[in-house]
């Protein structure tokens, strides 16, 4: 084991989620061949701590489930896809809908970490060559994914920084406060209190 590791902090969709999205990596894989994001787990990445020691992350994780504990499950909704343009190197994504309630969610996930804000998405083909993403989008494009899902806790994940054991692992799950209600807390975030909207659930997917 190397003194140096690698902490990946996410949040991962229902096991429903992560057997659609490897559907679809799956599929992408017969249109485009192996790119380097095919097996990896659906996931929101919140937080990537590279090259970190043991001994200064870890000592954290008590406080950080002690904070965790303000902060209610999350209902987000899948909204189809879209792209992110990093000029040679596209990525893919699965669109999750920002409303003002995701918004003042995330403004309050990301006050116990360091990462500015983001737009949260699960990536389906990361970085990869611009003919490949010519070849690919077009599958993606008005492919339609509408469904509400929960997320009840934070992971995270580590990894050798140099070294055999180049594959994240789980080594802590936190979960968020059960009690409380994802509306009833971002609404009392926000001046104007919304109505919740419900979205269809389908999760059977073709890219031919």
């Amino acid at each position: 084991m190397t003194e140096y590791h690698d902490y990946l902090i996410v949040l991962s969709p229902p096991e429903s989620v992560i057997n659609s999205v490897k559907q679809l990596k799956d599929s992408s894989a017969k249109v485009i061949g192996e790119y380097d994001s095919h097996y990896s787990k659906a996931h929101i990445t919140v937080q990537y701590w590279p090259r970190k020691r043991q001994v200064w992350i870890e000592p954290m994780i008590p406080k950080l489930e002690r904070d965790l504990q303000n902060l209610s499950p999350a209902v987000l909704d899948i909204n189809g896809f879209d792209y992110f343009d990093h000029a040679e190197k596209p990525t893919i994504y699965t669109k999750l809908k920002s409303t003002q309630q995701t918004e003042i969610w995330f403004k309050h996930l990301r006050r116990y970490f360091s990462k500015p804000d983001f737009e949260p998405h699960i990536s389906i083909a990361r970085s990869i060559p611009t003919a490949a993403f010519n070849k690919l989008w077009p599958h993606f494009k008005d492919l339609e994914w509408n469904e509400q899902i929960k997320i009840d806790r934070l992971t995270i994940l580590r990894r050798e920084t140099i070294g055999h054991e180049k594959v994240y692992k789980k080594i802590k799950e936190i979960p968020f406060n059960s009690r409380y209600d994802f509306y009833t807390f971002a609404n009392s975030k926000l001046k104007a209190p919304a109505i919740p909207l419900k979205r269809v659930n389908t999760q059977q997917f073709s890219l031919f």
